[in-house]
């Protein structure tokens, strides 16, 4: 676990987080909700100022079941379709090859709220989206037309509250299925993946 305090420059916050953290996505909490807000808008508006980065933001509170994910998805990421309500669709809209920006984050804000009211869709949200994340970013989902690898570096940075950073305990400690371009048909690779949790602080 790491400490990320919210009283040095945003520069000090980019630079921990995307430019020199190992592992493939985040779990920001703190004690205190207006650090979370802060740290969120602020750096958020980091990214989307600084140009070559895709940023998705997701509004918790308004996410209750597959569909409303998925509106929020579809009009965030930058793509030309609209989607139907399935996991497979939303997988292949997280992959997103129609752009290939140097970076692509998803901020998950309030993601504790749909963990606490449905666990089980929580589950494979999470699965779609940090797993999307990895083979983009590791240059294992596609190979394009013009025989390079498709490669993002995506990161999903998922923000609850101090509780329910301990609920989400299970899920990062399990082993996820990874698709890859590199294995055989017959092979499943299942790996665990190594998260940053970060506590933001004064």
């Amino acid at each position: 676990m790491d400490k990320l305090s919210l009283a040095t420059p945003i520069e000090h916050w980019h630079s921990r987080i995307l430019q020199h953290a190992s592992g493939n996505d985040f779990i920001f909490f703190s004690k205190d909700l207006s650090l979370t807000i802060w740290f969120a808008t602020n750096y958020l508006q980091f990214l989307s100022r600084n140009g070559n980065c895709e940023v998705v933001p997701l509004y918790g509170k308004l996410i209750h079941d597959l569909e409303t994910f998925i509106y929020q998805v579809n009009f965030s990421l930058p793509v030309s379709y609209k989607l139907i309500t399935d996991y497979h669709a939303l997988y292949d809209l997280l992959l997103n090859f129609e752009t290939e920006p140097l970076r692509r984050v998803i901020f998950w804000n309030d993601a504790g709220f749909l963990l606490k009211k449905d666990r089980a869709l929580f589950t494979e949200l999470f699965d779609c989206l940090i797993t999307a994340a990895y083979v983009n970013r590791n240059g294992i989902s596609t190979i394009k037309d013009d025989g390079t690898r498709y490669l993002v570096d995506q990161r999903n940075l998922f923000f609850v509250n101090v509780m329910e950073q301990e609920d989400l305990i299970p899920l990062l400690d399990k082993e996820y299925y990874i698709p890859s371009i590199d294995s055989h048909f017959e092979e499943r690779l299942y790996s665990k993946i190594k998260f940053n949790i970060v506590e933001l602080i004064d």
